[in-house]
């Protein structure tokens, strides 16, 4: 029993309070569904927001490991530089203030500090040869305050080393060091770098976003973006806090990230790529920024349902006071085109809207059903010349229609060839027979005979394997080009015609394999019996099928040969001599393919053949 069987006839009998119920019905649902939507999309565009977060404290992570990448070059670089070795006095000294003055603002200060190469050491007791802080000169490296590594020291692994120092603090002011043997092996370049100018070069995507690097095992902080000290527990509390936790719980040495929403902020953080680097970026953007357009979403999305309810109300009254007399008209007209009276008359009218187009549509199908009837009436006469058959119909009916004015042709034009080419044959091989069977003692007449006797066979054969292909439909499976022509030709007797090929070792086509074995047999053997010394095979492969051509050198085929084949005809006058060609037609469309010939200085047999599953 039907949903609508169970509503009362009052109600069932009036489309409009069946449309009203359903209108209500759709603008619950949609409500519901947008209820859910807007939690859904909420939560995904929360989830979205987090990881912009993220990607954003990535990308500073990253841009922060290129700075430390750039400092260790620069460093590097200077400490090979001419004017720095040997080391001397007034030399060392101006070429450290020139160079000072050359590099980017967040470089403190410039130190060469004397070293013993074989000394482990911890950089507090080396004395500082030269420096642009001229305080310095003189005294040991420990009055700079720079914090060097426990597990590395002041001590390099070769003379193109480059150490990092941790962050320290020198006043109300942190930096970074990194430091670097020159060549004589007994001076180190020391550089200090100032974190607070580096701070300032932190981006956001947000406005309001706080940047801070922290610690990788201590979870301090070493870099603010808005203050210049450092070294200070993160949030005041760095074991209560989640990305303090979480750096304090991993491994140094492995990279951690990810994004945290408090009721306040929204944070990312990304540990700083290098492995001499330990640092984690931490990105803070505020709540009520991060999620401004999860609030928007919100607000739009309920404003869509509001506009879509009203919409509803509108489409409902518009139906309920315009179409529905229409559709009730055009409900009688189609009954009655259902019935059979084609003479029912459709007003088209002057509506171009939606019930002028159903009007139209009404037309249309009367028309269509008066041209397949005419159609009909022709095929059922065999007034296959009739003008009505020309007509485009569309659609499944059209393609019936078309197929069976095409079926019905075929198969008279079978029917005629094989009366034709039956009797013309039969009569002409018996008469052979008649002649030759009264000297049956004689060795040469018997052989004509015989010869007679195998071309008839011959031909029944042929004529089964037409009516094969003609009766049963294609059963498409992959076959190897390759195989199948060289299996054909071992069975055909060339008689001293050399037969190349031409065939890659993957041409494969998807077709009936015993349609195609005799589609291909009929012009290989043709080829090979007349051709004068050659003949060649070659298939190139298409996007959708292949393209087969058979050429030989010999005389080529009459064009009386191949004229009933483009009319589909045979005439007293023009015939062919066998079935060979019509076989070889048949088969080629019973795969859907097409066959052409070219006719020059021999014959070229082109066979287009389509894969037959993407058809």
């Amino acid at each position: 029993m039907s949903l609508e069987s169970s509503l009362p006839e009052s109600v069932r009998s009036r489309y409009a309070l069946k449309l009203l119920g359903v209108s209500l019905l759709i603008v619950l649902l949609i409500t519901a569904l947008t209820t859910v939507t807007v939690f859904q999309v909420s939560d995904r565009v929360r989830d979205n927001q987090l990881r912009s977060v993220e990607t954003n404290a990535e990308l500073e992570a990253r841009a922060l490991g290129q700075w430390i990448d750039g400092k260790q070059q620069v460093v590097r670089t200077l400490s090979n530089h001419e004017g720095l070795t040997p080391v001397t006095d007034n030399r060392t000294q101006a070429t450290l203030t020139t160079e000072l003055g050359a590099l980017s603002p967040e470089t403190a200060s410039l130190s060469v500090v004397e070293r013993s190469p074989d000394t482990r050491s911890n950089g507090t007791t080396e004395p500082i040869v030269a420096s642009t802080d001229t305080q310095f000169v003189g005294q040991p490296l420990s009055v700079t305050d720079i914090n060097w590594k426990p597990t590395v020291g002041f001590n390099f692994d070769n003379t193109d080393d480059v150490i990092l120092s941790l962050v320290y603090t020198d006043g109300n002011e942190t930096f970074v060091a990194l430091a670097s043997p020159m060549p004589d092996g007994e001076h180190v370049l020391v550089a200090e770098y100032q974190t607070s100018v580096r701070a300032e070069r932190f981006t956001s995507t947000t406005n309001g976003t706080d940047t801070l690097v922290l610690g990788g095992f201590t979870a301090y902080v070493l870099f603010d973006e808005n203050e210049s000290n450092g070294i200070t527990p993160y949030e005041g509390d760095r074991e209560n806090s989640t990305i303090g936790r979480t750096i304090l719980q991993s491994d140094p040495t492995t990279d951690i990230h990810g994004a945290v929403l408090t009721e306040t902020e929204v944070k990312g953080y990304y540990s700083v790529p290098g492995e001499k680097v330990d640092w984690v970026v931490v990105k803070e953007v505020p709540r009520s920024k991060a999620l401004a357009v999860t609030d928007r979403v919100q607000r739009d999305l309920w404003l869509v349902v509001g506009i879509v309810m009203v919409g509803f109300l509108l489409i409902g009254t518009v139906i309920h006071l315009g179409p529905i007399r229409s559709i009730k008209r055009l409900a009688r007209q189609a009954n009655a085109i259902a019935e059979g009276d084609l003479s029912v008359d459709i007003d088209h009218g002057n509506r171009i809207d939606e019930v002028g187009e159903v009007r139209s549509a009404f037309a249309n199908t009367k028309a269509y059903i008066e041209t397949i009837s005419e159609q009909a009436e022709a095929l059922s006469r065999q007034a296959f010349d009739e003008d009505v058959l020309e007509a485009d119909v569309p659609g499944r009916v059209g393609e019936s229609v078309a197929t069976m004015h095409h079926d019905l042709q075929q198969f008279l034009t079978r029917l005629e060839v094989l009366n034709r080419i039956l009797r013309h044959n039969l009569r002409n091989q018996l008469d052979v027979i008649n002649s030759h069977a009264e000297t049956l003692d004689d060795t040469e007449h018997r052989e004509a005979i015989l010869a007679a006797t195998g071309t008839l066979a011959s031909l029944g054969t042929r004529a089964r394997h037409i009516d094969h292909i003609l009766s049963t439909d294609p059963q498409p499976t992959t076959i190897d080009l390759a195989d199948r022509i060289e299996s054909i030709l071992n069975d055909i007797e060339a008689d001293g015609v050399t037969v190349g090929t031409s065939i890659s070792d993957d041409a494969t086509v998807v077709t009936d394999a015993e349609i195609l074995t005799t589609v291909l047999r009929s012009p290989l053997e043709n080829a090979v019996e007349y051709a004068d010394a050659s003949v060649s095979v070659s298939v190139e492969p298409t996007d959708s099928g292949c393209i087969l051509e058979i050429s030989d050198d010999g005389p080529g085929i009459p064009a009386s040969e191949l004229e009933p084949l483009t009319t589909e005809q045979e005439t007293p006058l023009q015939h062919s001599r066998g079935l060979g060609l019509w076989e070889l037609k048949w088969g080629v469309d019973k795969l859907d393919g097409d066959l052409s010939f070219m006719i020059d200085n021999g014959t070229t047999v082109v066979i287009l053949l389509p894969d037959l599953d993407s058809t």
